[in-house]
């Protein structure tokens, strides 16, 4: 068949432009499990947290296209692509999770955790920073901009915030070590 008379015949049939127009009304997928429809963004995190990245994207994709304004179908997704080494493609769907509720602590930490993969050093640092200040015990937030101020070679900070999140957590074995390791390098 000759493709440039299918195509001249469509376009000159007027079928081409009511094409284009249904293309832009945007077609909503189904989730893989027809029974997941009533709450796709509680099976996108039962999924993610076995790892079943397929199942788990397909459910987040569904919940934010029919609810594109709640900020857990946006923060569960943002997790999963982290989890599939997206950081680029999490840290968007956290930065629209955290305009729909800012006081979320958790959704700058797991931006920072975004930034930091993509080794923007200085945002992950001022994530975990916003995150501290919406939660100043998230011991885990403090290990991790300890963490990010290490590899910018800022000892003195690194060691600091592993110390207080030590403290507020001590059985965060993460920070005991990062302690010694910073300690032994200043040494």
């Amino acid at each position: 068949m000759n493709c440039g008379r299918v195509l001249a015949a469509v376009i000159a049939a007027g079928v081409l432009q009511a094409g284009v127009a249904l293309a832009a009304e945007p077609v909503v997928a189904p989730p893989h499990d027809v029974t997941h429809v009533e709450n796709a963004s509680d099976w996108c995190a039962a999924h993610a947290s076995r790892y079943e990245m397929i199942q788990a994207m397909s459910d987040c994709d569904y919940a934010v296209a029919m609810a594109p304004n709640k900020a857990k179908a946006l923060s569960n997704r943002g997790a999963v692509w982290l989890m599939a080494r997206e950081p680029g493609k999490a840290a968007a769907d956290f930065s629209d999770a955290i305009l729909l509720s800012p006081e979320d602590a958790t959704l700058n930490f797991n931006r920072g955790i975004a930034y930091g993969m993509i080794g923007a050093r200085d945002k992950a640092i001022a994530e975990y920073t916003d995150a501290l200040k919406k939660r100043p015990t998230m011991a885990i937030a403090l290990y991790n901009r300890g963490y990010e101020y290490e590899l910018l070679g800022r000892s003195t900070e690194a060691l600091e915030d592993y110390r207080r999140a030590l403290s507020l957590e001590p059985q965060l074995k993460p920070a005991s070590d990062a302690i010694q390791r910073v300690t032994k390098g200043r040494l």
